[in-house]
């Protein structure tokens, strides 16, 4: 009687040989699929539904760590009795470490002294709108239901998964962003060859940054300049607007006024394609030390801070529970929260969705990272991985004006 493994679902029965020739092919068969089980279970990527939230360290005990995956059990068949054994299970389904859960300190009796707050954390975390909590905590995550209290700064637990959740006031911002395409000319037959519509367009855009500086109407701002050559948004403005002081919507159209003043096809025989829209950030991977959640860019730059800027665009309808629940697949942020390497020194991936009520959705994903200059070959290998989904648009940008 032959012993062997399948990893298949089928229901073909296995049949054992009695000469010898058959004993040396299923033993070889065996071999093969030892062989293959054991290439598939130490592969070098785990692929986990899990391991797409996964943003705190895991327990990793040496005897009971268990890697979620299918493992497969003996098929016992083909016994010279009338009548062959059931077969046992394919598949034993135990049940995986909580991957969520954070590692417990090894003394219960020490507690934390010091309140906890932003300034106090030391671990990667979420920030998300109270708001949008049911629609942007990643899918798989359970949700925390702290106690009703009054107070704020409050740290509290849930005793299924120890999820900690610190709540902080809401910082009441509003980012404008402004994509513009490249200039193309008028009359083209006309275009000088000495002519530098880049340079033209990039003046014109840090004039309405200044303009905009001057009004003291956004807490901040900055231009930002796309890398690469014969980008599709080769520019782009980004303000950050408090609710509080400013009127969204009268700002988004004295912006609107002043870039159709500004780059008026009559005045600078260049045309192209400017899109304006509000957005409101909806969810944040925040890597410590946090920064002031309510102020502008200008604080947390340094002269090699980059940006990978990614932009998708959706049908009206199409921005569904679910499909804004699994927000880390279809915008990257998994891929570069998992893979960006640590020498660019990543801050923070922050999702933003317009606000429009009517249209097409817009989602702009801003990964800030303080020395992405210093490692552009690192960054731009990811940027590549992303662009091979054939999903949304992806940059790579630098400041080259703020306030």
């Amino acid at each position: 009687m032959n012993l062997m493994f399948r990893k298949n679902f089928s229901t073909e029965k296995t049949v054992s040989s009695s000469s010898g020739g058959g004993k040396a092919k299923g033993a070889l068969g065996a071999g093969r699929n030892a062989k293959r089980r054991d290439r598939e279970r130490y592969s070098c990527m785990e692929e986990h539904h899990y391991r797409t939230h996964l943003f705190f360290s895991a327990p990793r005990a040496s005897t009971q760590y268990n890697d979620g995956s299918e493992r497969c059990g003996p098929v016992i068949g083909g016994g010279t009795g009338p009548e062959p054994e059931p077969p046992q299970p394919l598949v034993t389904r135990e049940p995986s470490v909580s991957l969520m859960r954070w590692d417990k300190p090894p003394t219960s009796d020490r507690r934390r002294t010091e309140p906890v707050s932003l300034a106090t954390l030391e671990r990667d975390c979420f920030v998300i709108p109270a708001h949008a909590l049911d629609r942007f905590l990643p899918d798989g995550v359970p949700l925390p239901v702290p106690p009703p209290t009054p107070e704020k700064g409050m740290t509290t637990k849930t005793a299924q998964n120890s999820l900690s959740v610190l709540e902080v006031a809401d910082p009441k911002l509003c980012i404008l962003a402004h994509l513009m395409s490249p200039l193309e000319p008028i009359e083209p037959i006309l275009e000088s060859p000495l002519a530098k519509p880049i340079i033209k367009q990039r003046t014109a855009a840090a004039e309405l940054l200044n303009d905009v500086a001057h009004a003291n109407t956004a807490v901040g701002g900055m231009l930002l300049a796309n890398m690469e050559k014969n980008a599709e948004f080769p520019f782009i403005s980004y303000y950050v607007i408090n609710t509080t002081q400013t009127d969204p919507l009268l700002f988004y159209n004295n912006m609107r006024s002043a870039s159709l003043a500004k780059f008026d096809p009559k005045t600078i025989r260049y045309s192209a394609a400017h899109t304006l829209d509000l957005y409101s950030e909806v969810a944040m991977i925040c890597r410590p030390p946090f920064n002031d959640l309510a102020g502008g860019p200008k604080k947390s730059h340094t002269p090699t801070t980059g940006f990978i800027i990614s932009v998708y665009k959706v049908f009206e309808g199409d921005d569904g529970e679910r499909f804004e629940k699994n927000w880390l697949y279809w915008t990257g942020a998994r891929m570069l929260y998992r893979h960006l390497p640590h020498s660019v020194g990543m801050r923070k991936i922050a999702l933003h969705k317009s606000v429009a009520s009517h249209g097409d959705k817009m989602y702009l994903l801003v990964c800030e990272c303080a020395n992405l200059l210093d490692d552009l070959s690192g960054a731009a290998m990811l940027i590549t991985a992303l662009r091979a989904r054939l999903c949304g648009y992806t940059g790579l940008y630098r400041p080259i004006q703020t306030f």
